[in-house]
């Protein structure tokens, strides 16, 4: 019989279709704490039996367990690709005066008032002809995007032109959505695993945007997903994957002839290697400054697992080289979502943050890798063969202590 962890880590995968893996199961039981005070594991278990607060300890958990951080204009420049005036066009001659557009993972709303307002700017001086739905598993998430009220952090990379014009400021230095925004936009629950897609009621959509969402799927449930929301789309109509996600694209769509299985492995393009090796590869070449070819090697490793840690902080780090702070930022979090206890990833979202100006984040990135980073941890040592933890650790304690 499995322990209670496991099937709690079962019981959230049922209901949301996120995996959690075993290096998270600290963070899991924090998510349990929070959600349920004064409950173990066993007393969850046994609670969750009773059909009467069965739905809300579990909505409880998964309001803890899923991840809401997000902002506004998030990885602009894939943003800035969607082609509106096209969408426009393309409703109008399917008879619609609406461009339809479903911001699905939503989490706590910005990207769907991002949407509402890049539509506006793209089709101004009109209002925007546009509808949009967000959508998310996790009622408090939507509660705090149907406030509309966000902090300095979230609306950092929105120009001060664009927040005057759709953003209120308080007086406490928050942001509150302006009519303008709100009218365009909606909130509505849905989980991506087990609900119908499009969500019940809804028509097809001109534009579908699903980001850094599937990566916490299993291959399956993630290419299964991808097939649903590419048939929500109208004719003509536009899927915006993440970076991460869209590598799970081509395992929806895999390359079969008669009386031949799917191939497992779409992306990779040398078979016959071994993890270890794609991973050695991938570290080789952003050694030498080869820093697409590191990413090429990085994306075949994640489109076989979209939780590998090591692919993920290999991603993180040749972004920071890159010079693309925030990009490494998202990618070394999902690292540190892989397994928590991964200090190199810390200690590198730290000097992420640092690079963007954030010294507080920083500070806690720090922290963390001065609580995880183990010399007796052999999980990452490809990656840490080079890599003294003694002088990593000191490296964290001089950025504590405001030394250079």
């Amino acid at each position: 019989m499995k322990n209670s962890i496991a099937q709690i880590t079962e019981l959230v995968q049922r209901e949301t279709g996120i995996s959690v893996p075993a290096a998270r199961e600290p963070a899991l039981r924090a998510a349990l704490r929070r959600a349920a005070p004064g409950l173990d594991t066993d007393a969850f278990l046994r609670a969750t039996a009773d059909p009467a607060r069965r739905r809300g300890l579990v909505d409880r958990l998964i309001d803890e367990v899923t991840v809401r951080e997000t902002t506004f204009v998030r990885d602009r420049g894939q943003l800035d690709t969607i082609a509106w005036h096209i969408l426009c066009q393309d409703a109008e001659a399917a008879g619609s005066q609406t461009i339809r557009v479903w911001s699905a993972g939503c989490a706590s709303g910005e990207e769907a008032y991002t949407l509402a307002l890049l539509a506006g700017e793209a089709l101004a001086p009109r209002q925007a002809p546009v509808d949009v739905l967000g959508t998310d598993i996790s009622g408090a998430a939507l509660a705090d995007a149907a406030a509309g009220l966000y902090r300095e952090r979230a609306v950092r990379a929105l120009e001060a032109p664009l927040r005057c014009r759709y953003l209120d400021p308080q007086p406490d230095g928050s942001y509150l959505v302006g009519e303008r925004l709100r009218a365009l936009v909606r909130f509505r629950r849905h989980n991506l695993a087990k609900d119908p897609i499009p969500p019940s009621g809804e028509a097809g959509f001109d534009l579908v945007v699903c980001r850094n969402v599937l990566i916490y799927f299993r291959q399956p449930l993630a290419a299964r997903v991808i097939r649903a929301l590419e048939r929500s789309l109208r004719p003509g109509g536009v899927l915006v994957l993440g970076a991460a996600d869209a590598l799970q694209r081509r395992a929806a769509h895999p390359a079969e002839r008669p009386g031949q299985p799917p191939l497992r492995q779409p992306l990779g393009r040398h078979p016959s290697r071994t993890r270890q090796q794609g991973l050695a590869a991938a570290l080789a070449a952003a050694d030498k400054g080869h820093r697409d070819g590191a990413l090429a090697e990085v994306a075949s490793l994640l489109a076989v697992n979209p939780l590998d840690a090591d692919a993920h902080f290999v991603q993180g780090l040749v972004l920071l080289e890159a010079g693309q702070p925030a990009r490494a930022a998202a990618a070394l979090r999902r690292a540190l979502y892989a397994d928590a206890e991964f200090g190199l990833a810390a200690f590198t979202l730290g000097r992420a943050h640092d690079a963007m100006g954030e010294a507080r984040a920083a500070r806690r990135a720090y922290e963390r890798a001065l609580r995880t980073l183990d010399p007796e941890d052999h999980r990452h040592e490809l990656i840490l063969q080079q890599i003294d933890i003694g002088d990593i650790a000191a490296a964290c304690r001089a950025r504590l202590g405001g030394r250079p």
